[in-house]
């Protein structure tokens, strides 16, 4: 099963933005804070994109709340 992942910035509010609009969607999404237990360093290599929010899914990688809400109206 493939996964919808949510890399965020614990308390940036563009990230609680990206929650807030994926829930409204109806996407199901794994958070992932980014900074936290060392999570984030491979971001880079991962996802091409260090910058927050992030989601990537089965249909590519979303950077930004304005490409994460375009991805939600789709």
């Amino acid at each position: 099963m493939s996964e919808n992942l949510l890399y965020i910035a614990d308390g940036d509010k563009e990230s609680e933005e990206a929650i807030r609009v994926l829930n409204k969607c109806g996407i199901t999404f794994k958070k992932i804070i980014v900074g936290k237990d060392g999570v984030g360093k491979s971001m880079w290599r991962d996802l091409r994109t260090t910058q927050l929010p992030t989601l990537h899914s089965p249909k590519g990688t979303f950077v930004g709340i304005k490409e994460i809400g375009q991805e939600c109206i789709k």
